[in-house]
C-alpha cells in the first residue's frame, strides 16, 4: 500500500474533526497489504457502510492504492482510538474511512465518499508526491 500523510494543523477543524499526527498508526498500515484477512468485519459495520453504498470490498480494494493518511482523530472523543484515511476504490469513487484497530487487524468503523475539504487534501497529498517522485539528479 503507497501510504501518504499530510500536514493538517490548519484543516483539522475544517474537517469537523481534530486529528492528530500518529507515527506508530502510519507504520501499522503501512504493513497491510488490503486482504480480506487484515480487516475485522461484523454485521453492525458491514451495513453501515451500505448506507452511503460502500461494500466491504469497496474498503478492502482502497489500501490496492494509494492512500493519505490524516492521523488519530482526538475530537470528538470517543472509548477507543480511531484514525481517518483517505483513498480510492477500485471503481475510482474517492472515499474516506474512519477505522480502529482491533490487535493487528483493522476495523472500519466507517466509509463514505469524501468531501470536498477532504478531496482537497487527498489530491494535494498525490500531487505532492508525484512532484517529488519526479525530482531526481540534473541530467
Amino acid at each position: 500500500m503507497a501510504l501518504l500523510t499530510a500536514e493538517l494543523s490548519s484543516n483539522s477543524y475544517a474537517l469537523g474533526m481534530r486529528l492528530v499526527d500518529d507515527d506508530a498508526a502510519a507504520g501499522w498500515l503501512q504493513r497491510l497489504r488490503g486482504e480480506p484477512s487484515d480487516f475485522n468485519w461484523d454485521t453492525g459495520n458491514r451495513t453501515k457502510n451500505r448506507k452511503p453504498g460502500v461494500e466491504a470490498a469497496d474498503v478492502e480494494g482502497t489500501f490496492q492504492g494509494p492512500t493519505v493518511f490524516l492521523g488519530r482523530i482526538v475530537a470528538p472523543v470517543h472509548g477507543e482510538d480511531r484514525w481517518l484515511l483517505l483513498g480510492q476504490d477500485p471503481r475510482g469513487r474517492q472515499l474516506a474511512l474512519v477505522l480502529t484497530r482491533r490487535g493487528d487487524r483493522l476495523r472500519p468503523i466507517s466509509c463514505r465518499p469524501m468531501r470536498p475539504k477532504e478531496r482537497r487534501i487527498y489530491e494535494e497529498a498525490l500531487h505532492a508526491r508525484t512532484e517529488t517522485e519526479g525530482e531526481g539528479p540534473p541530467a
